[in-house]
């Protein structure tokens, strides 16, 4: 049975630089005997429409599945189709992953896109940021489901000094997928924008993701400070047990009345 040729994507640099080989599945149409409507037995196969793919790096089922079905959600699914690589798959390893023609269109669509959104990570590196906004919104122009293009499109919105802008963008990447950075770096953008209301809520839907996450107990201890003494409290002592030695942690000291 014939197999159609390999084909390769580009490094996605949303999973850490992970690079995958693919190779599309043989799952060609079965041959029918000429006085037979039945598929001949050898011509069946024995698995699902899918993919296999080598992996470059160790990686986790979380990150395979949101590089092929754009949802991390489906790891579980991925994994128990890989049940002989165990919790962790690692560098080497054939991963098989199950996908109709719907599932394939959409991931290629996302391989596609992910052209523009290196050269937009690439630009804001270099402090390009209007170069990466274009890039961007091209890979979300090709791909509108890529939560990690319009999260940085956030990000650059708000480096470039366009908090509006930002918060817009990030608003979208939240309602995609919910995070904790998301939630921190809208709650950044409405206070660029005047608005510490709105950042509030934002960090605070921060810590109900992450309730140790670090930049967001920050903020929100310093934006409650002044209103509700007794909650800055709680979460300056987070913040102490998270950044002992760091700025942060010197600062909730001092506030703690722990420090000179």
């Amino acid at each position: 049975m014939k197999r159609p040729p390999r084909r390769r994507i580009a490094r996605g640099a949303l999973l850490a630089a992970l690079a995958l080989a693919l190779a599309l599945q043989g799952c060609s149409s079965r041959k029918r005997d000429a006085h037979s409507p039945y598929a001949l037995p050898e011509e069946m196969t024995g698995r699902e429409p899918g993919i296999r793919a080598t992996l470059d790096e160790t990686t986790t089922w979380e990150a395979l599945a949101e590089a092929y079905y754009g949802d991390r959600g489906r790891a579980r699914g991925l994994r128990r189709a890989n049940r002989a690589l165990g919790d962790t798959p690692a560098a080497g390893d054939r991963v098989f992953v199950p996908m109709d023609e719907r599932e394939r269109a959409a991931f290629e669509e996302r391989a596609t896109a992910r052209a523009p959104y290196n050269r937009g990570l690439e630009s804001a590196r270099r402090g390009d940021y209007p170069a990466a906004i274009l890039q961007f919104q091209e890979a979300l122009r090709i791909d509108p489901r890529l939560t990690r293009a319009q999260y940085n499109l956030g990000l650059v919105y708000l480096r470039a000094g366009r908090p509006a802008e930002a918060a817009d963008a990030l608003e979208r990447a939240a309602d995609m997928q919910s995070s904790a950075d998301t939630h921190y770096a809208l709650g950044s953008a409405r206070l660029d924008q005047g608005d510490p209301r709105r950042a509030e809520r934002a960090f605070r839907k921060a810590v109900d993701v992450d309730p140790w996450h670090l930049p967001s107990l920050y903020a929100l201890a310093r934006l409650v400070q002044s209103d509700d003494p007794r909650e800055a409290a709680e979460l300056w002592r987070r913040v102490l047990a998270l950044d002992p030695h760091g700025p942060r942690g010197e600062e909730a000291a001092r506030a703690l009345g722990l420090a000179p």
